[in-house]
């Protein structure tokens, strides 16, 4: 995981670390209908939604296609992070919609013993045409250490060699043009450690991270990345990572009202 010629800040780079959750995919194979639990984290299919609560509706007034469901229950213990209750995305019907049309909701402990919406013929497959999820994804979960990132924000650790007036991410990119053995050696630990679909740790942002730019967002935490650059899983041409931010204080308390979303697109 370490770079021989980094083994001498190896303590540093191992208090740089942090604990995160790697997500797998397992296809279901259709769109519909749904043969999973309906609590069961997912991408796609039939979410639990009490009925109590109105099905999520965008701007437009349209139904919002159930996206990705989390049951933390699932998940292996995480600090920080709820170890109940379901974290829940909705996205428009259409493909170019804007971050505020995308819904976010918690299902808590309490409301999973209330009755549930069972009739969703309401969504039909016409509206999942522009989805960049293929079909329904059985999700799994294994924890996993979050050793580093180049792009993201909050990830401090530097060496002696890396200019002051540099970012980690641009000494890479300088390396991978002057030292192309010694970039290899690197970018799997500053890019490629930080790819895949996760909660919590450190993310990749191709387009910069949005909490650099962003004062007020600074100290929040990576709630969940999507890395849509796996072509099996998902139907869109371009690569598509897609990130939930929140404060450490929000986490803590379970309420994801505030939830910030950073959706960037690649070549």
């Amino acid at each position: 995981m370490i770079p021989d010629f980094l083994s001498q800040y190896k303590d540093a780079l191992k208090k740089h670390a942090r604990n995160s959750i790697l997500i797998s995919e397992d296809e279901i194979g259709t769109l519909i209908p749904d043969a999973t639990a309906i609590t069961q984290s997912k991408y796609l299919g039939h979410f639990f939604i009490p009925k109590t609560m109105t099905f999520p509706k965008g701007t437009d007034g349209n139904f919002l296609l159930p996206t990705i469901q989390i049951n933390f229950e699932e998940i292996p213990e995480l600090t920080g992070f709820p170890n109940e209750g379901l974290l829940q995305v909705f996205l428009p019907q259409h493909a170019n919609f804007d971050k505020a049309d995308i819904c976010i909701q918690y299902i808590s402990k309490e409301q999973l013993q209330e009755p549930h919406i069972t009739d969703f013929s309401f969504l039909t497959e016409e509206m999942y045409q522009h989805h960049f999820f293929k079909n329904i994804y059985k999700l799994s979960f294994e924890k996993d250490i979050s050793w580093a990132s180049a792009t993201d924000s909050q990830y401090l650790f530097r060496w002696d060699e890396i200019p002051e007036n540099e970012t980690l991410a641009d000494y890479l990119e300088e390396l991978s043009w002057e030292d192309e053995d010694a970039y290899d050696d690197l970018y799997e630990l500053f890019t490629g450690d930080s790819m895949g679909s996760k909660i919590g740790g450190y993310g990749y942002f191709p387009n910069g991270d949005l909490r650099a730019i962003s004062h007020d967002i600074k100290e929040h935490v990576l709630l969940l990345q999507i890395d849509g650059s796996d072509e099996n899983i998902f139907s869109e041409e371009q690569d598509i990572y897609f990130h939930l931010f929140i404060s450490k204080t929000d986490l803590l308390n379970k309420n994801f009202s505030n939830v910030i979303v950073d959706w960037q697109i690649t070549d």
